[in-house]
C-alpha cells in the first residue's frame, strides 16, 4: 500500500473519533482545499450529449437494436471459415 493511501485510510479513521458537532470545521476545511484544484473530468456530467444528432428521429430505437442483432446473429452463423 503506498503513502497516500495509508494516509487516506488514517484520516478515515480518525475522521470518526471528532465529535459529530466539529465535522463541519474538518468539511470546511476540506473544501476550501478542494477550491484550488479542477474538479476531474468524472463528475461531469453527460446528459445531452447525444441530442440533435439524429436518434430523435427514431421512433422505436430498441426495435432498430434488436433487429440489427438479430441481422449480425444471423450473418455469424451462416458464416463459412
Amino acid at each position: 500500500m503506498n503513502t497516500a493511501a495509508i494516509a487516506k485510510s488514517e484520516i478515515i479513521q480518525e475522521l470518526s473519533r471528532i465529535p459529530e458537532e466539529e465535522l463541519y470545521i474538518v468539511k470546511r476545511y476540506i473544501d476550501s482545499i478542494l477550491e484550488k484544484y479542477p474538479k476531474p473530468l468524472s463528475d461531469q456530467s453527460l446528459k445531452g450529449i447525444w441530442k440533435d444528432v439524429g436518434f430523435e428521429k427514431l421512433i422505436d430505437l430498441e426495435k432498430d437494436v434488436r433487429d440489427v442483432r438479430r441481422e449480425l446473429q444471423e450473418i455469424i452463423l451462416n458464416r463459412t471459415v
